[in-house]
């Protein structure tokens, strides 16, 4: 009897040891799977970078508002409270991440190391200063600057105003070539423009399949552009003008730069003769390989 009464309770015994076990392993699993949730590839990460991209969309919003109502003090002011706030949130995405966001785009591997150099300087470059500095008919070979120059005023007017928007961006420099002009922030080339025929193009350094559903773009098939800028956008009327610079304020979002002032000049360039552009070296007879 009483090796029964003993039996009997060490298998209670046994049996509350393994239900006691069961619960302990269930505890386990359970402190486990919350101990994870902090570092699953996502949860954290993904709210901040939601949080970057609707900061990223309210300041193309408000730099298209701004490029509108020319001089805004509101809108301005409105503009750096979110630059600001994005700049933070990036800055402690870098440091969750521990590496900087790079924009793989805009690499111009045609400059020289002087010409970077100076790009990287302090020097400022008004708009002035790099139209006339450096379409082929009548036997001639034109530069950009010629063919501008021989262009229609609404073509001139477009072109001025594309100039001045991205100029109007901190850190952005420009530099005039025979082919086109270049737009850098550093040594990133962001932006370019140039006449095919009788067409304003602009190139940017953005991936037209990210933005061909709302702006009318395409990929460049150039070897002058596709490196660096291989975005084609087309100007075509006053309307494709507004898109371009709606496009622009995205990509210039993604480079970290705000728009900062309010440069709307449009210069004037009077129309010239071949003579006088081949006189000024913006023109040159199509068989001079210099």
């Amino acid at each position: 009897m009483t090796n029964a009464l003993l039996l009997s309770a060490a298998y209670g015994w046994f049996i509350g040891l393994l239900v006691l076990m069961a619960v302990m392993a269930v505890l386990f699993v359970v402190i486990a799977v919350f101990a994870a949730r902090p570092f699953k590839v996502g949860e954290g990460v993904d709210e901040s970078y939601s949080a970057l991209k609707l900061l990223e969309a309210r300041e193309a919003e408000l730099t298209a508002e701004l490029l509108n109502k020319r001089d805004d003090a509101e809108t301005t002011e409105k503009l750096r409270e979110v630059g600001a706030a994005k700049k933070l949130v990036k800055e402690l995405l870098e440091q969750e991440n521990g590496v900087a966001e790079e924009v793989a785009l805009g690499v111009d591997s045609s400059l020289t190391a002087d010409e970077a150099a100076k790009l990287e300087s302090e020097e400022k470059v008004a708009i002035e200063q790099t139209f006339g500095a450096a379409a082929d008919g009548d036997g001639l070979k034109k530069s950009f600057s010629a063919q501008l120059i021989q262009s229609s005023d609404e073509v001139k007017v477009w072109y001025f105003e594309l100039k001045n928007c991205i100029l109007c961006y901190e850190k952005t420099k420009v530099r005039m070539h025979w082919n086109n002009e270049k737009f850098y922030i550093g040594r990133n080339n962001v932006a370019s423009l140039t006449l095919r025929g009788k067409q304003l193009c602009l190139y940017l350094a953005l991936n037209a399949d990210d933005y061909s559903d709302n702006f009318p773009v395409k990929s460049s098939t150039s070897e002058v552009y596709r490196e660096a800028t291989p975005c084609l956008f087309r100007i075509r009327n006053s309307k494709s003008v507004q898109k371009a610079k709606e496009l622009i304020s995205l990509m210039m979002a993604d480079y970290g730069v705000m728009y900062v002032r309010t440069n709307h000049s449009i210069y004037a360039l009077p129309y010239e003769d071949n003579d006088a552009l081949v006189a000024r070296g913006l023109a040159r007879p199509s068989d001079d390989r210099k």
